[in-house]
């Protein structure tokens, strides 16, 4: 792990003012950032770059800047350093831009109960990370909506999800806290940037059915023609078929050696108009209309599995149903997915 360093933004880089604006939204808009606030950037050594910016977006709104670099991990969930988790305890707002996804780690959860807002940017690589459509969202506007949802979650005590493609799992819901992730930072849970939802953990060991993922298993692959069949038993993936995607979550999961994994973790319904199956995890997880259910801990959600890691599955064109009502589904032949709530 590196220690802090000065900023370091060449003012003639190429670089798009749309990523630069998209970057000062993060601080200023979803973080709140004003003069005074400690603000903490933790990145890795493929972020550097997109760390730049959001480190340029603290300077110009008067902020207090600490930035860190930890060592890469390649796998969501891992644990953090110590240094980090400790850096994260004294920071009014965490801005963790790394490849890896650091919601599920007992550093971000530890920073969140001692008050600390933070946002997680996971695979934030990419040079264009800050010119994806998510950034484009109302983020005020659509707040209510994703805390309505999230308020349904909390009062039902039963969820089915289904789909054409063959989907049909039933889970209880019962005493878990819906998590409204509209992007603004918080005391309660993350934020997630554009990766707009809502979602809880369901009850362990309650689930039963078959998920068929028509989309994508974000950090594993794009679905390309044979969708991914996973049976789940008693709350846990006792079976995962199909093509090549198949093959390789298969290998993923096994190569943690922890049977927890193949708990289902969460499941949630992704909330942005502007975004759309890309590979990505924030954009796929954030379709609006789009199911999650996931694999792994829940520990960090508002569950009780604590795994190696955790691992979502997309669906699009499924229905969500609680208590026996439909909340998300097709409204009409043109395949336009709706939300009632």
């Amino acid at each position: 792990m590196k220690p802090a360093r000065s900023i370091m933004v060449d003012a003639a880089s190429p670089v798009p003012a749309d990523a630069r604006r998209n970057a000062r939204q993060v601080v200023e808009l979803l973080g709140a950032a004003r003069p005074g606030t400690r603000v903490l950037v933790l990145c890795d050594a493929h972020t550097q770059a997109n760390a730049r910016l959001l480190e340029a977006a603290v300077a110009d709104c008067g902020a207090v800047l600490s930035s860190m670099q930890i060592d890469h991990s390649a796998a969501h969930g891992r644990p953090l350093p110590d240094a980090a988790a400790a850096a994260m305890q004294q920071a009014d707002l965490v801005i963790g831009i790394t490849r890896a996804n650091i919601t599920h780690t007992d550093a971000r959860r530890a920073a969140t109960q001692a008050g600390v807002g933070v946002i997680v940017l996971p695979e934030s690589d990419r040079p264009d990370f800050f010119l994806a459509r998510g950034w484009d969202a109302d983020f005020t506007g659509l707040r209510p909506t994703i805390e309505a949802l999230a308020d349904a979650l909390t009062q039902a005590s039963t969820a089915r999800v289904v789909s054409h493609q063959g989907t049909d799992i039933t889970m209880r819901i019962d005493g878990r806290r819906g998590r409204a992730l509209h992007g603004f930072a918080n005391t309660r849970d993350i934020s997630a940037g554009y990766c707009l939802e809502a979602s809880l953990a369901p009850v362990e060991g309650s689930a039963n059915g078959v998920i068929v993922v028509n989309a994508s298993i974000p950090g594993v692959a794009r679905i390309a023609a044979q969708p991914v069949r996973i049976r789940i038993e008693h709350g846990m993936a006792v079976a995962i078929e199909g093509g090549a995607e198949a093959e390789a979550f298969r290998r993923l999961l096994q190569g943690f050696d922890d049977p927890l994994v193949y708990n289902l973790g969460e499941l949630g319904v992704g909330m942005n108009p502007c975004c759309e199956i890309d590979g990505t995890m924030l954009s796929d997880e954030s379709v609006h209309g789009a199911i999650q259910l996931a694999l792994g801990s829940s520990l960090y959600i508002g569950g009780a599995v604590k795994a190696a890691a955790h691992y979502d599955t997309i669906l699009t064109g499924a229905e969500l149903h609680l208590d026996g009502k439909v909340v998300v589904g097709q409204t009409d032949s043109t395949g336009m997915t709706g939300v009632w709530v």
